[in-house]
């Protein structure tokens, strides 16, 4: 600990700080949440599922959801990058419509101090669970099998 902080070496994540790595992980996420949210605007605007409408689709959401099967997404800059390539004009309008949304979304939708306290409980509830599982197996285990009354080998 340095500081009160943990020391994470400098060449963990290729240089990165976990906060950094982190955020381009979320990056991706707000992409796939914008590309859904203009599917979804797309499918309402056609009548949506909750309304009726059937599978009916505009040729955006249809257009959207057949390049997202094509070129599925891995790192959201870079396909939205593609996108904003793409021959068809109104693909590259969606792009930058994708670019607003994600940005909407991420700055004053997603809810960090929501996402902060269910990572911790999830982390702590997953650990227990953990933790439970490998006494449980190491008091199975006899003495014998190469393991300790500690649950290491020896």
């Amino acid at each position: 600990f340095d500081n009160g902080r943990m020391h994470v070496p400098a060449d963990a994540f290729g240089g990165m700080s976990p906060e950094y790595k982190a955020a381009g992980a979320l990056k991706n996420l707000f992409t796939m949440v914008a590309i859904r949210v203009v599917m979804a605007q797309e499918q309402e605007e056609q009548g949506g599922y909750a309304n009726g409408g059937g599978d009916e689709m505009t040729d955006t959401h249809r257009t959207l959801r057949d390049y997202l099967v094509e070129h599925p997404l891995r790192d959201g800059n870079a396909w939205l990058e593609q996108l904003m390539r793409h021959e068809d004009g109104n693909m590259r309008r969606t792009a930058l419509r994708l670019l607003e949304v994600r940005k909407a979304y991420a700055s004053g939708q997603f809810d960090f101090a929501d996402m902060h306290q269910l990572a911790v409980k999830e982390l702590t509830r997953d650990n227990d669970k953990l933790m439970a599982d490998y006494v449980a197996d190491s008091m199975s285990l006899s003495v014998g099998e190469g393991m300790g009354m500690d649950g290491l080998q020896q």
